[in-house]
């Protein structure tokens, strides 16, 4: 049982359905159940939402209370997300609540505690949460908004505000727990979750992949900010036996979405356009050889390396933030300029001569530190 926690005292605030927020949900959800810890859930409870979150929540039903942190109107209760978060403390009754993405509430939060504006009264000293782009906190100064957002945060520690801040940047959270109390700030592992054990050969079966194929895989939302358009062009050119597999609902242009029509007719490609279940996902990463994250100005973490570590997999990523520093000092892949097409397929050639055993080896290594395991560790160790 975490310290301090009685039965039904603890809010997770968790508005959010797209990317990583419903596989999170799930994972805070059951080890802060398996601390004893009693429950009530916000969530997205709207018509078009709640089938997702309902089926990620469905192992907990009987352990916890779910509300919605939308009003009946389908808008944030009370007008506001901060507003939405005091008022599922109060319903819910619990002495905390816990954000699991305290990004929803943190530039606007910090921006008018700058200026004395504070969080509804009932939020002091009962504030925990997930930052994930504290981007002031690597330079409070530049741009000018990072100054005030550092005023803010000052402000809000200094007056009790928060209790605990989880980063995900471990050089970062190593540099800030200096400069502010270290009660406030833990670091949290990006985790990964599923069965990797499963033979390339029987992934690619189920997948429809030929087994003769060297596969690079992009997973996950296929934007311009995670640099999907880089692969596309990279693979144009690429020759047999390179092959591109696009994992993941697709916000892409005409151009990119008829160019990936191309490559799979050309038997070059194969392209999931949907959102992709977890089992689906552990078949990606078997059947995969390296796994591609040329995100475009991408300075946090992402679960998509952990999840290749975890496969054994390989990376090739752009040279900029966390994710280059973690693959230059771990040694999980190459990296490339970031946003240049012609030095990824560079890198994509490279790796053909590289020692994949070597990179096998010490992804395996690297994904003992971002188990669930470890994520369980490092949240519940915190808050004792």
């Amino acid at each position: 049982m975490i310290a301090g926690y009685a039965e039904n005292s603890l809010l997770i605030f968790e508005p959010g359905i797209k990317g990583h927020h419903l596989s999170w949900l799930r994972y805070i959800t059951e080890d802060f159940l398996s601390a004893g810890c009693g429950l009530t859930v916000a969530a997205d409870l709207r018509p078009q939402s709640q089938e997702l979150v309902l089926a990620r929540l469905s192992e907990f039903k009987k352990d916890i209370t779910l509300i919605s942190a939308f009003d009946n109107a389908g808008k944030w209760r009370r007008g506001s997300k901060i507003n939405a978060v005091a008022d599922c403390l109060e319903q819910s009754g619990a002495s905390e609540v816990f954000m699991n993405n305290f990004d929803e509430i943190a530039s606007d939060c910090l921006r008018r505690a700058a200026i004395g504006m504070y969080p509804p009264k009932a939020l002091q000293g009962r504030l925990s949460g997930v930052y994930f782009r504290p981007g002031f906190l690597e330079n409070p100064y530049l741009p000018p908004g990072n100054f005030i957002k550092h005023i803010g945060f000052q402000k809000l520690c200094r007056n009790r505000w928060l209790n605990h801040i989880f980063l995900m940047d471990e050089y970062l959270f190593a540099s800030v727990e200096k400069r502010y109390s270290p009660a406030v700030f833990h670091f949290l592992p990006d985790p990964w979750d599923g069965d990797f054990s499963i033979s390339q050969e029987n992934a690619r079966k189920q997948l429809n992949i030929p087994s003769d194929k060297f596969v690079f895989l992009n997973y996950g939302v296929g934007d311009k900010r995670k640099g999907l358009h880089l692969a596309i062009e990279a693979m144009q050119t690429m020759s047999p036996p390179s092959f591109l597999l696009c994992a993941g609902q697709l916000r892409a242009d005409r151009k990119i979405l008829s160019t990936l029509e191309l490559l799979e007719t050309q038997g070059k490609a194969k392209v999931i356009n949907r959102y992709v279940s977890d089992d689906e996902a552990d078949l990606c990463f078997c059947a995969c050889d390296v796994v591609l994250l040329p995100y475009i100005q991408h300075f946090g973490s992402s679960g998509v390396l952990s999840r290749a570590a975890a496969a054994g997999k390989p990376v090739i990523v752009s040279d900029e933030g966390l994710l280059a520093r973690r693959v230059r000092e771990h040694k999980l892949g190459l990296l490339f300029p970031s946003g240049h097409a012609q030095a990824l397929k560079t890198g994509m050639k490279d790796i053909f001569q590289s020692d994949m055993r070597q990179f096998q080896q010490a992804a395996l290594h690297y994904a003992q530190s971002c188990s669930r395991q470890a994520f369980r560790t490092a949240l519940l160790s915190a808050l004792t």
